[in-house]
């Protein structure tokens, strides 16, 4: 797949219980970019942990009569939010750590420019009240870090329609340079179909200022998808999703210019391009 170059594979040999820890993953990923990490060793993997940028969690394990085996998607984040070249990737299990440096990779993304209505760009002290608890609610939704693992991959494209506005954009509203975009816009007319990329659960689903009518669903170990500007939520919190279920309508809901699918991705809350995702 696109988001697995360079593959780097490592071997740690345990010196006490004979026991081989290997972890897969590449050794250069770009900002804005996905990648999988494959972590194999003797024994039932039982405690693992992983640790990636500000995150530490437990990843789903798989055990078989040659040991246990686990993935994890992991993601580097815009420039904005990250300021180091390169980070520490750390899997320990069994009183066995090893420590690898993944090096981050700029990438220039284009600029757009937009308009759109004044209220988006200049916002009263009430709507900016109203952002700064939905931002809160948002923010607490992208580091869930459930461990029943719910992805696979490929994932589901939620909405056949073509690319519109590409992840990572400068974006510019009215002249006005703001961050840059965190998704994907992909075309969809209103009343379109939403699907489920994946089977998850709801963690939120209403209307946001920017975002417009949204669903947010975690799909497990810190993987979460983000739909945006829909017409019509037809799920709610805590209900659970098989992958392809209908989710919503697609709109032109909240800082819009037309009706459309924003798709967006977080691991461990770092926002990546999820169409890197799919086949």
């Amino acid at each position: 797949m696109s988001m697995l170059r360079s593959i780097l594979i490592l071997a740690l040999l345990a010196t006490s219980s004979g026991a081989a820890l290997q972890v897969e993953s590449p050794d250069l990923v770009a900002e804005g970019e996905p990648f999988l990490v494959t972590i194999t060793g003797e024994g039932r993997g039982e405690n693992l942990r992983v640790k990636w940028l500000d995150h530490e969690f437990a990843p789903q394990v798989e055990t078989g009569v040659n040991g246990f085996r686990a993935r994890v998607l992991l993601g580097v984040g815009m420039r904005e939010k990250l300021e180091a070249d390169s980070y520490t990737l750390e899997v320990e299990v069994e009183g066995e750590r090893l420590r690898k440096l993944i090096v981050r990779e700029a990438k220039a993304y284009p600029e757009q420019h937009l308009t759109v209505e004044n209220k988006y760009n200049e916002l009263t002290q009430e709507n900016l009240d109203r952002h700064g608890r939905e931002k809160a609610a948002t923010g607490e939704a992208l580091n869930t870090l459930s461990r029943i693992r719910r992805w696979t991959l490929p994932m589901m494209r939620p909405v056949p329609g073509d690319k519109t506005s590409d992840f990572g954009l400068r974006r510019f509203f009215n002249e006005v340079p703001k961050n840059p975009h965190s998704g994907v816009d992909l075309r969809a007319a209103r009343g379109d179909s939403i699907l489920a990329c994946a089977a998850g659960e709801v963690l939120l689903a209403g209307g946001h200022y920017f975002a417009g009518n949204s669903v947010y669903l975690d799909h497990g170990e810190g993987v979460v998808s983000m739909y945006f500007h829909l017409d019509e939520i037809l799920v709610e919190e805590g209900e659970e999703l098989s992958r392809g279920q209908l989710l919503g309508r697609a709109g032109s809901t909240g800082r819009v210019t037309g009706s459309h699918l924003h798709w967006g991705l977080s691991l461990q809350g770092q926002l990546v391009d999820p169409m890197m995702l799919v086949d």
